[in-house]
């Protein structure tokens, strides 16, 4: 069956009607790598208790948040994608995995978003709180005269 998977995936690589991420998942788990991600895909995230490890954690307690990415059809265990004390970021996170399971097929969200997985956007991310707000610059009159005369 995987023989007969191969060349058929193949013969449509050759025609371009699949590209070749999408021939090696469908060589790999023989469902329709054009199918939408969201279909095969759906992410949760799950919270537990934190093991107090010094006097403040005691006082007050955090939390480990797991984002795990779960196979609707059971053909994979689930994975971890990302896991943190942060919960903000946490749901930066979901948000983006699940922008990209809504934009992308089934075939490119697995050899983009699992296999080769990249999440350094992650690691740049501010707080709102932490980012200073920016209000309206103040134009004098002769600034407005000379936008006035472009």
């Amino acid at each position: 069956m995987i023989i007969v998977r191969w060349i058929v995936g193949f013969f449509k690589t050759i025609v371009n009607l699949w590209g070749w991420y999408e021939w090696f998942y469908y060589t790999k788990t023989g469902f329709d790598p054009k199918a939408a991600a969201h279909q095969r895909w759906e992410c949760f995230v799950k919270a537990a208790d934190k093991v107090p490890e010094t006097e403040a954690e005691r006082l007050l307690p955090t939390k480990n948040h797991w984002l795990i990415l779960r196979d609707k059809f059971m053909q994979t265990p689930d994975e971890v994608v990302f896991y943190s004390t942060d919960r903000e970021r946490l749901e930066v996170l979901k948000e983006e995995y699940e922008r990209e399971m809504r934009t992308r097929t089934a075939g490119d969200f697995y050899y983009k978003m699992i296999k080769s997985r990249n999440l350094d956007f992650i690691h740049g991310y501010k707080l709102l709180s932490e980012e200073p707000l920016v209000e309206g610059l103040e134009i004098d009159a002769e600034q407005e005269r000379e936008k006035f005369l472009r």
